[in-house]
């Protein structure tokens, strides 16, 4: 062969190439210039970015606020206080940007994190297109996402321990600000192109989530432990204390030779990334988006529960010797029973009003505090309620055993109360261990309040699903779904429920009074919503 004809194959594969990139841009190129969005489509999504960053800086105000020099001098007349609350801010405010980051990325491992959209995903995925071209858009994406992430957790990480660094009696250097972001930046950016890297290999995602989970738990921990031995929040401080411009300087540089890295070979994978992975991570991450579009929670519990079981082999056990109603709600109980890590992390849970105040107000006492638990107790109660969502839409089994509508509710609103009951006494529980609360008698409250929360756990379990063409009624804020009016009122009447134990803890105040009240109060909302529902067909 002539040197001329040994250059053909290679000059052939280059073309193929450059046509299959082309093909790529081309169909982006059609789909765009067909696209059309009415003015009204574009007025609002821009509304809604300006409100979302409207209310992001309101609830940043504060933390920035510890870059001022304002806040360093008033954490050093603090330092020879016995508890500090600067210092419990600065150690809960660190803990909980690293659990908020930890989390997002275990957020974007469960759904790619390199994902396509569904029209991609089924028509161009399988299609004689380069592989790498066809990634490099929603890889660049989620790399801009991750960066931005990274900017945004460095500056808190910062301004958290802003008032602790050796320049807190003055404004931080601008320099400082800018070190830290590229290093939250670089370091977000690691793990997640870590995470892309990982993303064929299951093991190898569960482990890199694994190791997200232990450090936000580890964070956490220590935060709330903190606030209960003050020593071991100020040598957590002392620690802030030694950071120097070096220091920050070698982690920029060493994080962004990481990312590098990472990047490079991510972007090495692309052009064999297997298509399966992305086939059913894409779905995943498709139905996920269109239902926080929504706020369809419901559906993507459904989603994270068949994902779970699908594939196990269950053992077939008798049904149990038990009356009609409780043998129909006891599957439930079964289903929890077979998920303990499900119980584990709802437990570790009752962490977060510990951290929520100290972190976000500075104050062991506040509105944050109230907000955690009434959360945090009706999604412990939503962790009872699956067959009560399942006969929303189908009711045979109900049905073909016998059992009455109002039987069946009231065995099933069992495990609720429990599991919310549980969840706000172990959550009060802590909050008297770490010092926020005074007295022992505060988990008393919490089993009392279970079943006044556990009534918005079952209102919203038996709601009906969410249908995104209905209208709702006009506003003053415009026309309003009937799925979130229902949602709203259900929180209402949690908070309702739930008011007396609220109320005392905003105020660190427990009386016999608020026991009693607070007593009397979940039993005439849990008792009036199980007697209204149970003559009103869900």
């Amino acid at each position: 062969m002539t040197a001329e004809q040994t250059d053909l194959p290679r000059v052939s594969d280059q073309t193929g190439a450059a046509e299959t990139l082309s093909s790529v841009r081309a169909i982006r190129s059609f789909v765009r210039g067909r696209r059309r969005r009415s003015w009204v489509d574009l007025y609002a999504i821009g509304f809604g970015i300006v409100i979302g960053l409207i209310y992001l800086s309101d609830l940043l105000t504060a933390p920035f606020s510890r870059l001022g020099g304002a806040a360093g001098r008033a954490a050093a007349a603090a330092a020879g206080e016995a508890a500090s609350q600067a210092a419990i801010q600065a150690v809960a405010g660190a803990a909980l940007v690293i659990g908020i980051a930890a989390g997002l990325l275990m957020l974007a491992q469960a759904f790619g994190p390199l994902a396509l959209s569904p029209a991609d995903s089924d028509w161009l995925l399988l299609s004689p297109l380069d592989r790498r071209s066809l990634l490099r858009r929603p890889a660049a994406t989620v790399a801009g996402l991750g960066a931005l992430a990274g900017v945004l957790g460095g500056a808190l990480a910062l301004a958290m321990a802003g008032p602790y660094l050796r320049h807190g009696s003055r404004a931080l250097p601008a320099a400082w600000l800018a070190l830290s972001a590229v290093s939250g930046a670089g370091l977000f950016l690691t793990i997640l192109f870590a995470g892309a890297l990982a993303q064929p290999r299951e093991r190898w995602r569960n482990r890199l989530r694994a190791c997200c989970a232990a450090v936000a738990a580890i964070a956490v921990v220590g935060a709330v432990a903190g606030e209960r031995w003050t020593g071991l929040t100020h040598a957590i401080t002392a620690g802030f204390a030694r950071t120097s411009t070096g220091t920050l300087g070698v982690l920029a540089v060493v994080s962004v030779v990481l990312a590098a890295a990472a990047g490079t070979l991510v972007w090495l994978s692309l052009r064999r990334f297997p298509a399966g992975v992305l086939r059913t991570d894409s779905a995943r991450a498709g139905r996920a988006l269109m239902a926080a579009a929504f706020l369809n929670v419901p559906l993507l519990t459904w989603i994270a529960e068949d994902n779970h079981w699908r594939g196990r082999l269950l053992p077939s056990r008798a049904w149990p010797k038990l009356p009609p109603a409780m043998a129909l709600a006891w599957a439930d109980w079964r289903r929890l029973g077979r998920r303990p890590a499900l119980l584990t992390v709802l437990a570790g849970s009752a962490l977060v009003p510990a951290l929520a105040g100290a972190a976000i107000t500075g104050k062991p006492h506040g509105w944050t505090i109230a907000v955690a638990l009434l959360a945090g107790g009706i999604v412990a109660g939503l962790h009872g309620t699956a067959t009560t969502r399942r006969d929303t839409n189908d009711q045979t089994l109900r049905r073909m055993l016998g059992v009455d509508q109002r039987s069946a509710l009231r065995a099933r609103a069992v495990l609720p109360a429990l599991l919310a009951a549980g969840w706000l006494a172990l959550a009060l529980t802590l909050l008297v261990a770490t010092g926020v609360l005074h007295g022992w008698l505060w988990p008393l409250l919490g089993l009392s309040a279970g079943p006044g929360v556990a009534a918005a756990a079952l209102r919203m379990a038996r709601t009906a699903p969410i249908n995104p063409s209905d209208q709702g009624p006009n506003l003053p804020v415009g026309p309003t779904p009937p799925w979130l009016i229902s949602r709203m009122l259900s929180v209402v009447i949690g908070l309702i429920g739930a008011y007396p134990m609220l109320r005392a803890v905003r105020a660190d105040q427990f009386h016999s009074g608020t026991f009693v009240a607070q007593i009397v109060l979940s039993a005439i909302v849990l008792g009036g919503y199980l007697f209204i529902a149970s003559n009103v067909s869900p």
